[in-house]
């Protein structure tokens, strides 16, 4: 799925580049429990995990603040 660049009015519009930041994190997840399936436990595994799992909550934050203001704007046009 090709998202365009952050900003971009594309088919998602502003939800774009919130929902790029959470197939990022997912990718980054994904990546670091094969390394924990494989035995192969580094310390940098982990912190990626955190700032994924971080960068996921974030995203999902601007995607629940741009429906909110969706929401609204709609509201008042009514």
């Amino acid at each position: 799925m090709s998202v365009g660049p952050p900003g971009s009015a594309g088919p998602l519009g502003p939800s774009a580049p919130a929902l790029a930041g959470m197939q990022q994190a997912q990718a980054t997840v994904a990546a670091a429990s094969e390394q924990v399936a494989a035995d192969r436990l580094d310390p940098a595994v982990i912190v990626d995990i955190a700032n994924a799992e971080t960068a996921f909550a974030a995203n999902v934050r601007v995607l629940q603040a741009g429906t909110d203001m969706s929401k609204r704007l709609l509201d008042m046009l009514v």
